[in-house]
């Protein structure tokens, strides 16, 4: 939530990229949690960077945000790291798998804006805040350090799901300009289609299937075992 000009300073983990398919275990195993860690620590400082060095279009936005220095780290591609753990969006595990997230994502990023706060010093409003009333007086560089954002269009931008959301479709038709049609196909679903598939004509079939159905779901040529995860 933000207060009246307070400026909107936004950033995102792919989680998809922190997917480690080499441990044996459990799908929590093929997280790499230690690079995750560090991210978030370069991410925070990033934000606060960009708090320090943006150019204000007015004196009240400048004045409102320098206040507070408030940022939101957030994720994006939850729905691809969750294929690629071959976990159902729609299960026990994936709801159990983003508290993990959540909490490890929020936890990172406090530690790193208190760090910040005992080198740059804490956000000019944080005498009365919560963070000295309520939270054992600690110090913080930012009075808001996490959001989970929508990332519509950053997400395109890194190639991976939007969001914490599941994908409206594994492939799509996007128009262009010029009245030119291209199929886009969710990056995870190709690469499993092409070890599952061995023949280029299965494989045309089920990406045209999935751009003009959105779903694989009634598809007899794909095994259930896929239907269940990609859905």
């Amino acid at each position: 939530p933000l207060l009246p000009y307070e400026a909107c300073n936004l950033g995102s983990l792919n989680l998809a990229a922190f997917h480690d398919p080499s441990p044996a275990g459990p799908p929590v195993d093929h997280i790499n949690w230690t690079l995750m860690a560090e991210i978030v620590e370069h991410a925070v400082r990033f934000l606060d960077d960009v708090v320090e060095a943006n150019r204000y279009p007015t004196p009240e936005i400048c004045e409102a945000t320098l206040k507070t220095r408030k940022v939101g780290l957030g994720v994006m591609g939850f729905a691809d790291l969750l294929f690629k753990l071959g976990v159902p969006y729609d299960s026990e595990e994936a709801l159990q798998l983003a508290e993990r997230i959540g909490v490890f994502v929020r936890d990172a990023a406090w530690n790193a804006s208190t760090r910040l706060a005992q080198s740059r010093g804490p956000f000019p409003a944080w005498k009365g805040s919560v963070w000295e009333t309520e939270r054992g007086g600690r110090l913080m560089r930012n009075a808001q350090v996490t959001a989970i954002a929508p990332t519509g269009t950053i997400s395109i931008i890194a190639g991976c799901s939007s969001g914490i959301e599941p994908v409206f479709s594994l492939a799509f038709t996007r128009q262009v300009l010029g009245g030119q049609r291209l199929v886009e196909v969710n990056p995870v679903f190709d690469h499993v289609l092409r070890d599952s598939f061995h023949n280029q004509g299965a494989i045309d079939a089920a990406v045209a299937y999935a751009a003009e159905h959105g779903s694989i779901q009634d598809l007899d040529s794909v095994p259930d075992s896929l239907k269940t995860i990609f859905r």
